[in-house]
């Protein structure tokens, strides 16, 4: 195990090919794959797509995987050691795959899915990450990340996968979700500010939550709420994405209306 980059292998070919099918690969198709470790993944990729870019790392696993990709001769795969955070991603249109690193898995997809240039992902992360990413609006999962998921993307989680699967058996179950790309337009930023901060009181109800974000007295705070058809009693956990934006809508007239007076 890679411990210091989060990194457990998958050790189950069936449940490789199931990561691999679950993207719907074929022959036009341009992969990038993130932290490859002992290749399980990317010696199923290959020969179904165009081209595969494998990002990894770890220097010694990067290096035995070059081995392995030039000896036997294999063309449409291409080695890049690096981190994925820091790797600058062109702008050709991709599907990702992974079995995401644990430590770092969140803040690889919050990296990936503003990208236009993806159609399709596969993921793999621990089972509890992978429920906040698609929690629904109401649920206990339901959060900031839920929120950036799903304004960006549509998701699936498609089937659990046990720790026995890897080597070292992880001390958590994961979980493999799919995501679509919406190809939305970044929002401002005020959405995912005013986001971030409902959610960093979320047992205060939405109307607490606004009149300390703007700053504001709860009376205009209020007017807000109503003027988007929103209970004020509500807390950010009962608020769909719509109605985020919708407040955010708001909250930038109120500003535009306050700075001109």
């Amino acid at each position: 195990m890679r411990q210091k980059h989060g990194q457990n292998f998958l050790i189950d070919n069936n449940i490789a090919i199931n990561i691999i099918k679950a993207a719907n690969l074929d022959s036009k198709d341009n992969v990038l794959e993130i932290g490859p470790g002992n290749g399980i993944l990317t010696k199923l990729i290959h020969p179904k797509v165009n081209n595969l870019t494998a990002i990894e790392i770890d220097g010694t696993l990067f290096q035995q995987l070059r081995h392995y990709f030039s000896f036997h001769n294999i063309t449409n795969v291409e080695l890049i050691n690096k981190d994925f955070l820091k790797y600058d991603i062109d702008d050709i249109e991709r599907k990702f795959i992974s079995n995401l690193p644990y430590n770092v898995g969140t803040a690889i997809i919050q990296r990936i899915l503003p990208l236009q240039n993806w159609t399709t992902a596969v993921f793999m992360l621990q089972k509890e990450v992978i429920a906040r990413l698609a929690a629904k609006h109401g649920s206990k999962d339901y959060g900031y990340i839920s929120i950036f998921t799903s304004y960006y993307a549509d998701a699936e989680i498609l089937f659990d996968v046990s720790p026995k699967c890897f080597n070292p058996p992880p001390k958590v179950v994961s979980s493999v979700i799919k995501l679509k790309n919406k190809k939305s337009e970044y929002p401002d930023d005020v959405f995912f500010d005013f986001v971030k901060h409902a959610f960093s009181m979320r047992r205060k109800t939405i109307l607490n939550s606004l009149s300390s974000f703007c700053n504001i007295p709860k009376n205009d705070a209020s007017k807000i709420i109503e003027t988007c058809g929103l209970n004020v009693l509500l807390r950010p956990d009962k608020l769909s994405v719509s109605a985020f934006l919708s407040l955010t809508k708001e909250i930038k007239k109120y500003r535009i209306c306050r700075a001109e007076i």
